[in-house]
């Protein structure tokens, strides 16, 4: 239900209140679903009464309701109203000749005084488990196989394990492919098509079905409980024995699991290892599925299977296993098992390559808990010593920019077939440091931006000298953004372009999180809709997470819920997103992207929820988001603190509040002077636009000439950034005439604004537009502002800034001029 064209969705589903405790994950999720406003609505099934359960067997049989009576108090009395139990025993009692149909009277003939001596257990289970025992021996043997692996199983994988020989001793067996029994396992599958006969099982389609989880609950109870673990163990070797080499990634799954399950019951350790390198490679295959919870246990059990000795007997293996191992429970947000597992990797491993995947969990791990320094720390003494093959250097940032300068160059020159052609990548240490830096760079970006620029110039280098990789294609997006920053946008659009190919050349669809919130933010924002960009980014985080790529996945729903507030979206549903990632956000224990969402979460609640109708002062209100600035100041995280002060400003705006915004706008020029802004992330446009009407409120309230300057900085970069929002540049220009006294038809002029914001569906910014004009009006004595106030007011509720819709009420109710 990631689909954002669907506005409403119902799903329906079914649990035992017995079963499911209140920390079972289903209920936990059902939490979750409530807290995030969810509407969820709890239906309690409870059993069939006398009256209805009479209703059932009046129709079922076409007798008078007063003639079924007494059949109804005996399966009542026997079933207590249970639905399963109820059907089962009536058919049972046809089954049994006690409910017979007679063609000389033309009715149903029923017994009652032997049903009501009829045994009948007290349960559903235990009435399967009856009626199981009444069939023949291998329809018993059948069911109970089945039972093994589920409710449900293929016809292909059935004819692979149904075999009468259960009870021998697996030791003795090889595990070489055979075919000798085949026929006999055809004949089990008759057997057990006489249980569809009797109700216990359906087919559809290709696959095999108990007709519900109870009759396969019995199957398994009657196998006794010291056999279970060898009945799995025979089930997964069968699979895997009978299987095809060309069918084996079909069934790997089921015949690991199953094997999973006895492995207490292998002695050999030639057998132990066989089993452990098929979790290793079950394991693997479930990682290319994105289904990580399972990866890890098939990694565990392979680590669990091996001997004692096993990094000296076979330490391949035991370094493949637990590399992946750590891989997967970062993945899962399992962060003391991933620092177990990298400790015996650093401390069984050989060689520096050997620790070299290790140290990748590891990084991005530090980078998860928000240990950014750490991290960086770390991947620099990495790569310093892969360095020593590839002549690395980063230290120096002049040096670094003079080969850009170079390597630009070598990548202008390109024609398209040039840069299709460049080889691909293959020496080793390249390999790996491109893995590295391509890590570490976005590490670098927040707090040493002269590092970050000399990391990817470096990926660049390497990918001229060495070729092509899938992180040449993050390298080319981040040299984009560096290009649009610069202003060259036909030079950023190049790049853009070759980054995308490559993207799609390498199939490196791990990449894709990391070039789409390089690139989108920068030139491909100025020739798209804010709509479609941000489309983009859930792309981003949906890939990201399949690929195990959370940091760049909660990166890209970061900056999708940042342009989704920009474009307008409504709030109520803006706030829920945000509620979901950031739960996301702990689930995986990504600290960082944690703090990020907590303050877009209070941006919004904000404006929902905020009434300066109180003592409360809006930096009061906003309290938590301005201690987590002032954490990011004093640590040196200079570019979160400038997102912070760039969302509170827009805040302090929409409110009116000009000496908070200033406040933010002041301290965000303070913060920028540490940034090499250059560098930085492509500004959205709305960021202009809001920086110029916050300078534009200041001028007018300060008359200070240095706001009006920086409205007209912001003015002219807005133009090159929005030309598909024209709306803004109406606003804008408008604003900026009657700051300056130029407006001579400035009640025109707004209304132009107001029907381009209109059509370009910014419900926000035609609110805001309205507004102004309203201001502009109330400042002629024109009686029109009352108008432009009560459209303001009709569009801050429709976007669901209720908040701010009281403020605007109110302003209108004290002030009598238009009443």
């Amino acid at each position: 239900a990631t689909d954002r064209e669907i506005k409403n969705f119902l799903f329906i589903g079914c649990l035992r209140d017995d079963e499911v405790g209140i920390s079972h994950p289903l209920a936990v999720t059902l939490r979750g679903i409530q807290n995030r406003h969810t509407v969820v609505t709890k239906i309690t099934v409870a059993n069939i009464d006398r009256e209805e359960i009479n209703a059932l067997i009046s129709e079922t049989f076409h007798f008078p309701a007063s003639i079924t009576i007494s059949l109804t108090d005996i399966v009542y009395q026997k079933t207590k109203g249970n639905a399963l139990c109820i059907t089962q025993f009536l058919q049972s009692l046809h089954d049994g000749g006690l409910l017979q149909w007679s063609s000389v009277s033309n009715s149903w003939e029923i017994q009652i005084q032997s049903i009501e001596a009829e045994y009948v257990p007290d349960d559903a289970v235990r009435m399967f488990k009856s009626k199981i025992l009444q069939l023949p021996v291998k329809t018993q043997l059948a069911l109970k196989l089945m039972s093994c692996v589920g409710s449900s199983c293929s016809e292909y994988t059935l004819l692979l394990f149904l075999e009468e020989k259960i009870t021998i001793n697996i030791e003795e067996e090889g595990m070489a492919k055979r075919t000798d029994k085949q026929g006999q396992r055809s004949e089990m599958l008759l057997f057990l098509n006489l249980a569809i006969h009797e109700g216990l099982v359906k087919k559809e389609g290709i696959n095999y079905n108990f007709i519900h989880d109870q009759v396969q609950h019995a199957a398994y109870l009657l196998i006794p409980k010291e056999e279970k673990h060898l009945w799995h163990l025979r089930v997964g070797y069968n699979i895997w024995l009978n299987v095809p080499e060309k069918d084996e990634d079909k069934v790997i799954f089921i015949a690991v699991d199953q094997m999973n399950h006895g492995m207490s019951l292998i002695e050999s350790e030639d057998k132990k290892i066989r089993l452990a390198k098929l979790n290793l490679r079950a394991g693997v295959k479930a990682m290319s599925l994105s289904t990580f919870s399972s990866c890890a246990s098939y990694f565990s059990n392979g680590i669990k299977l091996l001997s004692l000795d096993h990094w000296e007997n076979n330490y391949e293996l035991s370094l493949h296993l637990h590399n992946y191992y750590a891989e997967v429970e970062y993945c899962n947000g399992n962060f003391s098992k991933v620092r177990e597992v990298i400790k015996i990797v650093f401390d069984k491993s050989k060689s520096f390559y050997d620790r070299s995947r290790a140290y990748f969990v590891l990084i991005k791990m530090l980078c998860a808990e928000k240990k950014l320094r750490e991290a960086l720390a770390m991947g620099v003494k990495v790569l310093t010593c892969l360095g020593e093959s590839l002549l690395f250097g980063f230290s120096d940032t002049s040096i670094a920019i003079k080969d850009f300068t170079k390597i630009r160059s070598s990548f202008e020159s390109m024609t398209d077939d040039e840069f299709y052609k460049i080889q691909e990548m293959e020496d080793r240490d390249a390999l790996a440091a491109m893995s590295f830096t391509s890590d570490l760079l976005a590490i670098a970006h927040f707090i040493n931006q002269d590092l970050a620029l000399c990391l990817f110039i470096y990926m660049l280098q390497l990918s001229l000298t060495y070729g092509v990789c899938k992180e040449s294609s993050f390298a080319l997006s981040i040299c984009s953004g560096l290009l649009f920053n610069l202003g060259d946008l036909k030079a950023a659009k190049l790049f853009s372009h070759f980054s995308l190919s490559l993207l799609g050349r390498l199939d490196c669809k791990e990449m894709l999180p990391r070039v789409y919130v390089s690139l989108y933010p920068g030139i491909l924002a100025t020739v798209e809709p804010s709509e479609k960009v941000s489309e983009k980014f859930l792309h981003g985080y949906e890939v990201g997470m399949q690929t195990g790529d959370i940091f760049f996945a909660l990166y890209n729903a970061r900056v999708y819920c940042k342009y989704r507030f920009y474009c307008g979206v409504s709030l109520d549903v803006l706030v829920r997103d945000i509620e979901v990632w950031k739960q996301q956000a702990t689930e995986y224990k990504q600290i960082w992207h944690w703090n990020a969402f907590s303050f877009l979460r209070q941006t919004v609640l904000t404006l929902i929820n905020y009434s300066d109708d109180t003592s409360q002062q809006l930096s009061d209100f906003l309290s938590e988001g301005i201690d987590l600035l002032n954490k990011n100041i004093e640590d040196k995280r200079h570019r979160p603190a400038t997102v912070i002060c760039l969302f509170f400003s827009c805040i302090a705006y929409i409110f009116c509040d000009y000496d908070f915004a200033r406040v933010m706008v002041e301290t965000k020029w303070d913060l920028e002077k540490n940034l090499s802004t250059k560098f930085s992330l492509a500004r959205h446009g709305a960021e202009n636009f809001f920086d110029s009407l916050i300078s534009i409120a200041l001028a007018r309230k300060t008359k200070e000439d240095k706001w009006k300057k920086y409205a007209l900085e912001c003015f002219e970069k807005e133009k090159t950034l929005t030309s598909s929002r024209s709306h803004r540049l109406l606003i804008l220009e408008t604003e900026i005439d009657t700051l300056t006294s130029k407006a001579n038809n400035a009640v025109i002029d707004f209304d132009k604004a107001i029907n381009a914001a209109r059509e370009s569906e910014h419900i926000h910014e035609e609110a805001i537009a309205n507004e102004r004009a309203g201001d502009f009006c109330l400042s002629q004595g024109d009686i029109r502002a009352s108008q432009y106030y009560g459209q303001a007011y009709r569009l801050y509720l429709q976007w669901g800034a209720k908040g701010k819709a009281a403020q605007i009420q109110r302003k209108y109710h004290v002030s009598n001029t238009f009443q």
